[in-house]
C-alpha cells in the first residue's frame, strides 16, 4: 500500500452485524497522488492520471487533456465552513479519511456511520473508462482495484469496495472479475461502460452478467455510464440536480434487452440518483408499454410489467430526498438506500443524523431501519464472511 494510502497496516476490528444502524451506500475517497503512477507498468507511467500542484492549488491532470485540470475541493469539502468552500485547495489540506482507511473509519464514527460503500473520485474513473488503449486501460483498472482492495480490506466490516469493470471487451472483463473475486474488501462491481466498450448492451455481454450473477455481488452504476465527456461541470448548470437523467435509459436497456430474465438473481443498484422520481417513471413506463406492446413492441418477450422489473432489480440510493421518504410506499421501502456522499460537497458530515432525524420524523422504526441500514446490509452483505 502507498505511504499516503494508510498510516497503519493495522486491521480495524469487526463490527457486530446486529449493530449496523446506518450504512452509507455512497462514500468516496480521494486516491493517493501516486495511485496510478506507482502501480502501472513503467511504460505507462507518463500516460496515467496524477496530482500536480498548480498556482491555484492541487489538481488531477490527465495526459492528452492539456486543458483539463480537476481541483479537489468539491470532492473534499466535508466539515468545512461554507465560507471556506471553493474549488481549489492543497491535497494535504483534505480530510485524511479520504485516503487513509484507518482514519476513514474514525471519521465515519464521528458521523455515526457504521459501514460505507466506497467509490473513488469521479474524473480519474472517467479517464480510465474512456481509455481505448486496451493494454493501458487494463493496467489502470488493475492498479485501481488493487488500491481499493487494500483500502477496504483494512476494515472489511466497515468499508465495502467497488471493483471497476474494464470495458475493452468481454474476455478482459471476465479475467478481472475472476481476479478481484478472490481479493478482500469488495462488495460490488462498478459498471462505467458495458463490457463491449459502449453504452448499449450487446449479446456478448451476457458472459459478464453470468459471471457477476455467479459471484453473488451486485453491479452498481454510479450516477450514470461514461459517455465520453471530460472537463469540469459548467458554471451555468446546477450540479447534482440531474443525477437521475441516465438511470431510466439504463433500466430500460437491461429490461428490454432481456438481461433480467436471463439472469434473475443479478442486482443493479443505481447510486446517487435519488428516489423521488421513481414512481413517476415506473408509471410512465408501464403506461407506454401497454400502449405499444401490440404495435411497435409486438416482439417483446417481457414476462412482467416494466415497473415490476424496476422494483426487484434496481435499488436506488439518495443523499437528501425528503420527497422520496414521504413517497416511500410508492417507491418501495425495500429498495431505498441512504448515503452520505462523504467527503463531497453534498455531505452533511459530521451531522448526518441531524438531517436524518428531521427527514424521517414519523417514519415507523422498521421502515426507517430498512432504508438507513437493512437494505444496504442485505444487498452488499456487510458483516458476512464473504466480505471479510
Amino acid at each position: 500500500m502507498s505511504a499516503e494510502a494508510a498510516s497503519s497496516t493495522e486491521t480495524v476490528s469487526a463490527t457486530e452485524t446486529a449493530s449496523y444502524k446506518l450504512i452509507s451506500a455512497d462514500g468516496h475517497l480521494n486516491e493517493p497522488r501516486d495511485v496510478w503512477t506507482s502501480r502501472v507498468a513503467t511504460n505507462h507511467r507518463d500516460l496515467v492520471p496524477r496530482v500536480e500542484s498548480l498556482a491555484e492549488g492541487d489538481a488531477w491532470v490527465f495526459p492528452g487533456y492539456d486543458d483539463v485540470s480537476i481541483p479537489f475541493s468539491w470532492g473534499a469539502t466535508a466539515g468545512r465552513d461554507p465560507a471556506d468552500m471553493g474549488p481549489w485547495c492543497r491535497y494535504e489540506d483534505i480530510n485524511p479519511g479520504s485516503y487513509d482507511p484507518i482514519v476513514r473509519v474514525s471519521e465515519m464514527e464521528q458521523d455515526g456511520v457504521d459501514a460505507e460503500l466506497i467509490f473513488g473520485s469521479n474524473y480519474p474513473r472517467i479517464f480510465v473508462a474512456m481509455c481505448e488503449d486496451a493494454e493501458l486501460h487494463h493496467d489502470m483498472v488493475r492498479a485501481y482495484n488493487d488500491f481499493m482492495s487494500e483500502f477496504c480490506g483494512t476494515a472489511p466490516e466497515r468499508l465495502g469496495g467497488t471493483a471497476l469493470l474494464p470495458n475493452r471487451g468481454v474476455e478482459g472483463c471476465l479475467m478481472e472479475i475472476e481476479r478481484v473475486s478472490s481479493m478482500p474488501g469488495f462488495v460490488s462491481f462498478l459498471l462505467q461502460r458495458y463490457p463491449n466498450g459502449g453504452t448499449t448492451i450487446k449479446p456478448e455481454d451476457d458472459a459478464v452478467w453470468e459471471a457477476i450473477e455467479a459471484s453473488g455481488m451486485p453491479v452498481s452504476i454510479h450516477v450514470g455510464l461514461v459517455n465520453g465527456r471530460m472537463g469540469r461541470q459548467r458554471a451555468e448548470s446546477l450540479p447534482g440536480t440531474g443525477h437521475f437523467y441516465d438511470a431510466p435509459t439504463r433500466m430500460l436497456q437491461f429490461i428490454f434487452g432481456g438481461v433480467l430474465d436471463r439472469f434473475p438473481t443479478i442486482r443493479v443498484p443505481f447510486i446517487e440518483v435519488d428516489c423521488g422520481w421513481i414512481p413517476y417513471f415506473e408509471s410512465q413506463a408501464d403506461d407506454n408499454f401497454m400502449r405499444h406492446r401490440k404495435a411497435s413492441l409486438k416482439d417483446s418477450k417481457l414476462t412482467r410489467m416494466p415497473s415490476e422489473y424496476m422494483h426487484e432489480f434496481f435499488p436506488a440510493a439518495f443523499i437528501t430526498d425528503p420527497f422520496a421518504v414521504q413517497s416511500r410506499h410508492y417507491i418501495g421501502v425495500d429498495r431505498m438506500l441512504w448515503s452520505s456522499d462523504y467527503p463531497h460537497i453534498t455531505t452533511d458530515w459530521p451531522y448526518s443524523w441531524k438531517t436524518i432525524n428531521a427527514t424521517f420524523e414519523g417514519v415507523p422504526a422498521d421502515e426507517r431501519h430498512a432504508i438507513l441500514a437493512g437494505n444496504a446490509q442485505r444487498l452488499f452483505k456487510f458483516g458476512s464472511a464473504g466480505n471479510a
